[in-house]
């Protein structure tokens, strides 16, 4: 950057030391001494002043302003015939210039200011050079010019330039890839700042440490790096570049909506300050993350937006990085689609930004293998094999996204020259390596996102496997990438006192909302999401194990496992749907049907039986209501078990089901009807929690569900203090919490290690944020960052709540919500409702499940034996009954 010199004591010249430190009070410092130079007419002093004005503007993020001052201190010094002072002044002017996108404007200031400085100011010309090469992408000059500078900073003893040289050089390094190198920069830079009590500068180092260890793929080490900067930039303006590497950050967690949130919020402030520099990044990250979303037509204007942009400002490598995005957000089909992507991964490549450039010669050569392989074409196979050889050796070293790349291009190699085998063993190597990675994470939200990064290599391996018409090689790819983060234990932030108190705010914030006489609605809700926000930052510092996860399954013991019961498992391949289908030893699988007509079918169901459920309009919008739901569950009935009835004997069935359908009442369909049921996120999972259900020589004789159930009433709920006492009379002795005494912490103690829990309350699933999913008791909400702080999990867990056994989907499918956390905490069965609940019919299959659940019955027979009590027909009773799901063992 490019602030104070060493300059006299005058007042002016205090300011200018003070910018850095203090904007705001530099700010008023340089007024006072500027109205004081023209009174005694110091043209001298009105320049420093005027500098300091500039310089103090730019901090505070006004390119405007900053420009204004600046233009004016050069003015001043010339006609005074003031060479050196209008040469420092062009060189604040340059900076000024560089961060409003004029950046070849700003090299000719620098040149024009050359002649008159020598030593030590002209050392900080040529840094201040280099910081312009570097945004405009000439990095090699740019690093070469900051490395020399620094020599003469260091011969001088000028201690600030020096950690301002060691910013600039670090950053740069991090760009480059050099990260070990970035962060000896960065880590002396910090050391200078913090010895110089430079407090804003310090926070900006701080910052960059964290946007190393982004690039490192250490989410939770950049998180805390970027809290602790952000404790300087909350007190003052968050500035957009620091918004737009949070938001970087967010996007590589696949955390989309609020990646989505710190890319506006970065182009609002630099649209509002005038920095066009970064508006261009702010936009492209903005097209980034809506290409994520597959949000295309954002994501084609906004890369377009930011082309423009890039290239006004003569920056090519970012205008590449753009073209980039909106090539990503068009069809590959496309004639002209390839040549693009070659030219593309070209421009990146000569960027000197390795991961993007990676990225493009990957796809490049991806769409050139596929189009080669559709057509037959084996030397144009052949000639991509080449290529996918060289990004296979480019890639090998650095994070784990960038090694995963390098598997995923031998891989496809592999397949290029026909060996299905080896591309199979390089799938695999790629995800392990993804599989250490995320156990690395702690918090589960970011463990959930970071499955994303395995999707193209499973997806890869899906497409061999269900090529080869394997079933079992189908079901080991599709089990290879399911809910892993489910099989990861929760790891603890590092701050869990800090994480208690602010779930306790939470609830008091919840609470305070329903009681007569609170603030207005806007104000508690502004209040409740900046503690989710403060929760949520908690638990995403945590840290995993590094242990990895399983690496598979054996196709074997599933078969064995099943005994009597079927296994459907539902998988995604390009839009297709496919199953596989395991019975007494035996595998089949076929394509069933568009992906696009069945989730349709369930969204027109479901909306048929909220109608129902919430008995809203006449008697006649009922009866179609009704008649609608009817059509739905034939249409998906056939869909999903018309081909394979004969494969599926008459058992339970174990259920895997695809995204969107995790949310099926599957009790409704007639294939499932009377059939103990279990939908599970994976076969690896149902394995897992099969075994907890299983009893160990330590556990007391009769059935687990006969020793201290806990039993809670939520308020709110006409029927919950009802059904409780009804259930306590049923399953004595039991805990039993009513009332006042049913609060979130007393819930917690007796949750922890009981053999069976019910919680009658009124339920909520987040859609915008799962993590947040909850029931409500007595005190406000007991959420999923409430439950992953149980030592132990409860062993059956029955919700009897609307909505609560829904879970967001996210790639790999992998879950978020109560049941999935439960799930992963070491629950072996959850029940809970998938839809709004009439609340006396819940009571009464509650009082009829548990009965049988207390005569020995599995939780999965129990909910169908308690579900066939309320007959075919299709009215509010027996849709609330089938929206209870059985999840996990059964």
């Amino acid at each position: 950057m490019g602030g104070a010199d060493h300059v006299d004591d005058s007042p002016a010249g205090k300011a200018l030391r003070v910018v850095t430190d203090d904007p705001a009070r530099a700010t008023e410092m340089a007024e006072a001494a500027l109205a004081a130079a023209r009174a005694s007419d110091d043209p001298a002093e009105e320049t420093l002043a005027l500098r300091a004005l500039g310089l103090a503007a730019l901090e505070q993020h006004n390119a405007e302003q900053a420009l204004r001052h600046l233009r004016q201190a050069c003015r001043v010094a010339e006609a005074a015939r003031l060479p050196v002072r209008a040469a420092e002044a062009r060189m604040s002017l340059a900076l000024a210039l560089a961060e409003a996108g004029q950046p070849q404007q700003a090299l000719r200031e620098i040149d024009a200011a050359s002649p008159a400085l020598h030593g030590l100011p002209r050392a900080r010309l040529q840094m201040q050079r280099a910081l312009i090469l570097d945004r405009l992408g000439h990095f090699d000059e740019a690093m070469a010019g900051y490395t020399d500078a620094l020599a003469v900073f260091r011969r001088g003893q000028d201690r600030l330039w020096q950690s301002r040289a060691l910013t600039n050089r670090g950053v740069l390094h991090t760009y480059r890839g050099s990260l070990r190198q970035a962060e000896a920069d960065l880590r002396a830079a910090e050391q200078g700042h913090a010895e110089l009590g430079q407090e804003l500068a310090l926070a900006q180092v701080r910052h960059n440490l964290g946007f190393v260890l982004s690039r490192a793929g250490d989410i939770p080490g950049a998180l805390r790096w970027y809290d602790l900067a952000d404790q300087y930039f909350a007190r003052t303006t968050r500035p957009a570049v620091a918004l737009m590497d949070r938001g970087e950050l967010l996007l590589g967690a696949r955390l989309l909506p609020e990646a989505r949130a710190a890319a506006e919020a970065a182009l609002d402030a630099a649209r509002a300050s005038r920095m066009g520099l970064y508006e261009a990044q702010a936009r492209l990250m903005l097209a980034e993350v809506a290409l994520a979303e597959v949000d295309l037509p954002t994501a084609t204007k906004q890369a377009q937006a930011a082309y423009r942009l890039f290239s006004r400002q003569n920056r090519p490598a970012w205008a590449a990085l753009s073209r980039y995005v909106k090539l990503r957000a068009s069809s590959p089909d496309e004639p002209a689609h390839l040549r693009q992507a070659r030219s593309v991964a070209r421009a990146l490549s000569a960027s000197s930004w390795p991961i993007p450039a990676l990225d493009a010669r990957l796809y490049a050569a991806r769409v050139a293998l596929d189009r080669a392989l559709r057509t037959g074409q084996r030397a144009k196979a052949a000639a991509v094999a080449g290529e996918l050889s060289a990004i296979r050796a480019a890639s090998r070293g650095g994070p784990a996204q960038l090694r995963a790349r390098a598997w995923h291009a031998e891989a496809l190699r592999r397949i290029a020259t026909g060996d299905t085998a080896g591309a199979r063993r390089a799938l695999n190597a790629g995800m392990a390596l993804l599989d250490r990675y995320q156990a690395a994470l702690g918090a589960t939200e970011l463990r959930v996102m970071a499955g994303a990064y395995a999707l193209e290599l499973a997806s890869t391996g899906l497409r061999l496997a269900v090529h080869g018409g394997q079933a079992r090689a189908i079901l080991r790819w599709s089990e290879r990438w399911r809910a892993a983060a489910l099989r990861l234990p929760p790891a603890r932030p590092p701050d869990e006192a800090g994480l208690a108190a602010d779930l306790t705010e939470l609830r008091r914030t919840a609470d305070e909302a329903t009681r007569p006489g609170a603030a207005s609605g806007i104000t508690l809700l502004r209040r409740q999401r900046a503690i989710e926000e403060r929760i949520r930052a908690r638990s995403w510092q945590a840290s995993g194990t590094e242990s990895g996860t399983a690496s598979g399954i054996s196709p074997d013991q599933v078969a064995v496992e099943l005994g009597d019961q079927t296994l459907v498992e539902l998988i995604d391949v390009d839009g297709t749907l496919h199953t596989v289908v395991v019975h007494r030893g035996r595998f089949h699988t076929r394509a069933i049907g568009a992906l696009a007509t069945i989730t349709a079918e369930l969204q027109a169901l479901r909306f048929a039986l909220r109608r129902i459920l919430t008995r809203l309009g006449t008697d006649d919008s009922q009866a179609a209501a009704a008649t609608a739901a009817k059509y739905a569950v034939q249409q998906l009935d056939a869909i999903l078990f018309g081909s394979i009835r004969s494969w599926l004997g008459d058992g339970g069935l174990v259920l895997v089901p695809v995204g969107a359908l995790h949310a099926m009442p599957w009790a409704l369909l007639p294939t499932c009807a009377g059939r103990p049921v279990t939908v599970v996120p994976s076969m690896s999972e149902w394995l897992t929690a099969s075994a907890r259900r299983q009893p160990t020589p330590s556990t007391t004789t009769g059935s687990p569900h006969q020793r201290h159930p806990v039993l809670v009433a939520g308020p709110g709920l006409a029927f919950a203090e009802a059904e409780v006492q009804r259930l306590a009379g049923t399953l004595a002795p039991a805990e039993v919490l009513l009332g006042p005494a049913a609060t979130a912490e007393a819930a917690l103690q007796a949750l922890d290690g009981a053999p069976l829990a019910h919680l009658a309350a009124h339920g909520t699933f987040r859609s915008d944020n799962p993590m947040f999913s909850h029931v409500r008791l007595a005190d406000g909400p007991l959420t999923v960052y409430d439950l992953e702080r149980l030592a132990r999990a409860p062993g059956t867990v029955v919700l009897s709540a609307c909505d609560v056994g829904l879970s967001a989907v996210h790639p790999g499918e992998e879950l978020m919500g109560l049941s999935a956390a439960l799930l992963q905490l070491g629950t072996a069965t959850v029940m809970a409702s998938v839809l709004p609940a009439l609340d006396s019919a819940a009571q009464e299959l509650m009082v009829e499940m548990h009965r049988r659940l207390a005569t020995g019955a599995t939780p999965g027979r129990a909910l169908a034996g308690a579900q066939a009590e309320f007959g075919g027909g299709l009215d509010a009773g027996t849709a609330t009954a089938a929206s209870f799901v059985c999840f996990g063992a059964g």
